[in-house]
């Protein structure tokens, strides 16, 4: 048995730089995913189930964008962001504004509603097929020592980071980023001082979501495209938050690149879908045990 053990480690070893690096660009794509979320819910305190079907909502406008434009993905970007962040400024207008200061319950089933909606739209529409989008730098491998990656996950893992950084200098550094924070601390306080608070949930919806406009182009390339696709990535995203702690967006990019290494490094040791049953697990013992997340409940 012993042996048989060592010999397993000596075959996963040579294979555990090639999991890490798939691990952390992984990582870096469930960080932006799961940053626009808690954004979301760190000012407005809306859990949004619909978050990942935004991101669906991208992916197919980049499909549509291909198969009649004949756009590559990356050119896409020009169109999906804008409609992506349109489509989250009128629901935000249509279903969000009336339920801000509604029971939990109420804007769970707003979001819940919506995000079936959504599903099932999609599914009328484009059917429950599989689609998939090349890219001019579709099959293009950059080597880095005994390192293979994918050009486009790279790029999409690059520029997720590079934005999460951007929100996060947004938000801290800015007169605009001062005035979202005061709306989600003290929504009263916030109102006396001046701030337009409505607008200010607005802009953070629309940045939350709209983030998704921009993500779904980068990993067209390497991502099949249908109806489900958005609530695998609401799943992993609301996982994310739960472990970064809600709300705090420092966390939710740290959750990002735990959970990413985590289903790279357990698919390598478990083989097929059982590093998902890990995620969940590391899910429900935070839920257990430590609610608050690793950084113990800070905010934006």
């Amino acid at each position: 048995m012993r042996a048989w053990r060592d010999d397993s480690l000596m075959d996963v070893l040579p294979l555990l730089p090639q999991t890490l690096a798939d691990g952390f660009l992984l990582g870096a794509v469930y960080a932006i995913v799961a940053v626009g979320l808690t954004l979301t819910f760190g000012v407005l305190r809306i859990v949004n189930f619909a978050h990942g079907d935004f991101l669906a909502l991208g992916l197919y406008l980049t499909y549509l964008g291909a198969t009649w434009l004949h756009l590559d993905p990356y050119l896409s970007l020009v169109l999906v962001l804008p409609l992506v962040t349109l489509a989250a400024a009128f629901t935000y207008r249509l279903l969000i504004a009336p339920v801000i200061l509604a029971p939990e319950h109420n804007q769970i089933v707003v979001t819940l509603g919506l995000s079936l909606i959504l599903q099932n739209a999609m599914l009328a529409i484009f059917t429950a097929d599989l689609h998939a989008m090349p890219s001019v730098l579709s099959g293009h491998i950059v080597r880095i020592g005994n390192v293979f990656i994918q050009a486009a996950a790279l790029i999409a893992s690059a520029a997720s980071i590079a934005v999460c950084l951007g929100l996060y200098w947004l938000l801290r550094s800015t007169e605009l980023g001062r005035q979202i924070r005061a709306a989600a601390q003290d929504r009263d306080a916030a109102l006396m001082s001046g701030v337009n608070v409505d607008r200010m949930y607005l802009i953070a919806f629309c940045i939350g979501v709209g983030s998704l406009g921009l993500v779904a182009p980068l990993i067209a390339p390497f991502n099949y495209v249908s109806p489900s696709v958005g609530s695998n990535f609401t799943l992993t995203a609301f996982i994310v938050v739960v472990l970064g702690s809600m709300g705090n967006f420092v966390g939710a990019l740290i959750g990002g690149f735990i959970i990413g290494l985590v289903e790279a490094v357990g698919g390598l040791l478990t083989g097929g879908s059982i590093h998902f049953i890990i995620t969940y697990a590391i899910f429900i013992l935070f839920l257990l045990f430590r609610p608050e997340g690793l950084l113990g409940g800070r905010r934006l």
